[in-house]
């Protein structure tokens, strides 16, 4: 639905006031160019009578630089002009985007709680600037009348000014955790999810920036609500970005390990831990596998040590649905675990699959019909989500990732394809990368295939 809008019109040289209790009518265009009344409406009774596409009079002095609007409405049809500054419209977009991306089920509370620091802050007034005038840009609901900046010039203008305060912040000796400083920096994390497609910027500043502000946490002095909420969600894309970029997890300390278990029964809490284990093995496996010298090969007692592990991990996992069948409600939290947890046996299994080295030891594997199982659990669950819930789009990057890996039909190939486009359309054009990745990938197996069946001469 369209937000009406109004602005303080023209009569007779003389501005209306905001308590001038006469009725106000303003011709729009058509009626204009036809010199007849107009009622005022939009559309007017004429235009609607007519079939004319009803829009305001072109300005000549009382242009104002953006229109804005809330809704998918074509720029030809926006109805009236708005005076509203720049800042308060892209913080607009802020907190509704803010409002799609419930990381918990604790984080809309959080985002009230935003709500009233934000002001206050610099450094947090300019990153919530720069994703709301990213969203707008992306929704296209703004529109410029003059040759100003775009809504996407504004955004990384902004960006600069609150990354420079960031890291001015988390450099300064002797300081204290501060909640403004640990939400910025949470923020800088979607804002590069939303900016830059590879995911490069997204790492590097988990590792290098949100990082050196959770070693400012100090066990002895509780944290409010607000910032456990925030180190719920840092864990949710910390454990996302190393499963993804096959890189260690920035080790929690024992205050982040505590708050984390205080909702331990939480399903998503028990799938944050199995993806934090299942992450931190991969990365062992394959640094122990590459070091094993040709000589020893596949004798090395080292591989012993690592299929007995990763068998046990996979039981660990398996065990996650079991424990989980107890669970009375049925959320959107508990359905994107179930999907994590689908994309978890795919992955830890398949990293087995990269050496030929086990011999008959163990190891952790999947039929063919359990794979197929997990991938339709992923393609199904996923497309829900996606359309029905505010669970972050881009914490299903990873779960289509491996179910794209796995998928072999061209409709199940769509169907992920699909899904990594709805994610872009919520905003994070880092899902750019994994289609890129999968499309490659595909291509590669098709090559592959290609060679495995041609007649021998």
């Amino acid at each position: 639905m369209t937000m009406k809008l109004h602005v303080r019109p023209h009569i007779a040289g003389r501005t209306v006031g905001p308590l001038d209790k006469r009725k106000i009518t303003t011709r729009c265009q058509p009626c204009a160019n036809r010199r007849v009344k107009c009622d005022g409406g939009h559309p007017c009774e004429r235009c609607a009578r007519t079939s004319k596409v009803c829009m305001p009079q072109r300005l000549e002095q009382t242009q104002v630089p953006f229109v804005h609007v809330s809704g998918q409405v074509f720029s030809s049809t926006i109805p009236l002009q708005v005076g509203k500054h720049d800042d308060t419209i892209y913080l607009d977009h802020f907190a509704s985007f803010l409002r799609q991306c419930h990381f918990s089920k604790d984080f809309t509370a959080t985002i009230a709680d935003l709500a009233t620091i934000i002001g206050k802050y610099p450094l947090l007034r300019h990153i919530a600037i720069a994703i709301g005038a990213l969203d707008a840009g992306r929704k296209g609901a703004t529109r410029s009348f003059k040759k100003l900046d775009s809504p996407q010039q504004i955004a990384f203008r902004a960006y600069g000014r609150s990354i420079k305060d960031l890291y001015t912040a988390i450099s300064t000796a002797g300081l204290v955790f501060k909640d403004d400083v640990f939400w910025s920096s949470f923020l800088h994390g979607l804002f590069e999810l939303m900016a830059e497609s590879s995911g490069n910027s997204f790492a590097n500043h988990m590792v290098s920036g949100t990082s050196k502000v959770l070693v400012l946490l100090n066990p002895s002095h509780p944290l409010p609500l607000i910032s456990k909420s925030l180190v719920d969600a840092f864990w949710i894309l910390e454990t996302n970005r190393a499963i993804l970029f096959g890189d260690n997890i920035i080790l929690p300390n024992e205050l982040q390990w505590n708050l984390m278990r205080e909702s331990w029964p939480d399903p998503m809490k028990k799938i944050i831990m199995l993806m934090m284990q299942t992450s931190t093995f991969a990365k062992r496996l394959f640094e122990t596998i590459e070091s094993i010298s040709e000589e020893m090969g596949s004798c090395d007692p080292k591989l012993d040590a690592l299929a007995l592990e990763g068998v046990y991990i996979k039981e660990t996992i398996l065990n996650w649905q079991e424990e989980c069948h107890s669970e009375t409600s049925v959320d959107s939290f508990t359905q994107l675990a179930a999907i994590v947890h689908h994309a978890l046996l795919l992955y830890h299994c398949n990293n087995f699959t990269y050496y030929s080295c086990w011999m008959t030891r163990m190891i952790p594997q999947l039929n063919h019909s359990e794979v197929d199982q997990h991938v339709a659990g992923i393609l199904g669950l996923s497309q829900g989500l996606l359309d029905d819930t505010c669970i972050p789009a881009a914490l299903l990057l990873f779960p289509l990732r491996m179910a794209g890996v796995h998928v072999i039909e061209s409709h199940d190939q769509r169907t992920v394809l699909e899904n990594l486009r709805k994610i872009r359309q919520k905003g994070f054009v880092v899902s750019d990368r994994i289609e890129a990745d999968l499309q490659e990938f595909w291509h590669y197996k098709l090559g592959k295939s290609a060679q495995i069946n041609e007649p021998c001469l």
